[in-house]
């Protein structure tokens, strides 16, 4: 029986790039939706559109001050697989 391979620094700040991806492509869209809302003259559906960005903005930041924090904190008990 062999031992689970534990993740490396590396796995675990690309799954957090993974998410931050998404979260940004979804906040792009958001705003997308908001502009084409506006060019129609909906102002309120455009509005409602960004609000969206209230959840979604926040995410991102957490994900992006978690990929930093990961990558700054050198020897975290965690094996660095590539370069610094």
């Amino acid at each position: 029986m062999t031992k689970p391979t534990p993740p490396t620094s590396g796995d675990i700040i690309g799954a957090n790039l993974m998410a931050l991806h998404t979260r940004l492509q979804l906040a792009e869209q958001t705003a997308g939706g908001a502009i084409i809302a506006l060019a129609a003259r909906n102002q309120n559906l455009a509005i409602g559109h960004l609000l969206d960005l209230d959840r979604l903005l926040p995410e991102c930041d957490a994900l992006y001050r978690t990929i930093i924090m990961l990558h700054r904190s050198g020897d975290n008990g965690l094996t660095q697989g590539g370069a610094a």
